[in-house]
């Protein structure tokens, strides 16, 4: 095989590798936007395994990264005291779905949420102490309104 013929078949095997990485990245779960979220089973269980009083009505995805986390999830001002540092509330998309992790002060809540016909649903994936039932949220695209004044 000649030199050419050879350098040709890398480039285009370096073209097709970023073409397909690029396809991968591109599909996914929401990149941004105002939802509402809704948690149909929390109780004092969950709220003593992770230290947290509850999740917010509302969130928004910012595409502004936070960490090695993701990217960060604004919340109502009235929550943004909550968590114990200023990156206590990040997303993520994984394998076609979405991924919200809230650090609590005693433990770590992560959603995995994946697409249905009326928004997002899923459950905690962490695994809680003592046993704690899975969480159970959904979210549905929403204003941002939710967001301004505290409300909460």
């Amino acid at each position: 095989m000649s030199p050419f013929r050879f350098l040709s078949r890398v480039a285009l095997l370096a073209a097709t590798a970023a073409c397909a990485a690029a396809q991968r990245t591109a599909v996914g779960g929401p990149t941004a936007g105002c939802y509402s979220l809704m948690v149909a089973d929390w109780d004092r269980t969950v709220a003593a395994a992770t230290g947290l009083p509850g999740l917010p009505n509302y969130v928004a995805l910012d595409p502004a990264a936070s960490g090695p986390r993701g990217h960060r999830l604004t919340v109502p001002a009235a929550w943004q005291s909550v968590g114990p540092n200023p990156e206590w509330a990040s997303w993520r998309n994984e394998n076609g779905g979405l991924i919200l992790t809230f650090l609590g002060p005693r433990g770590t809540l992560e959603i995995a949420l994946r697409p249905t016909p009326d928004g997002l649903a899923g459950d905690g994936i962490t695994p809680l102490q003592g046993g704690v039932t899975p969480v159970r949220v959904m979210m549905a695209t929403s204003s941002c309104v939710g967001l301004r004044g505290g409300a909460a």
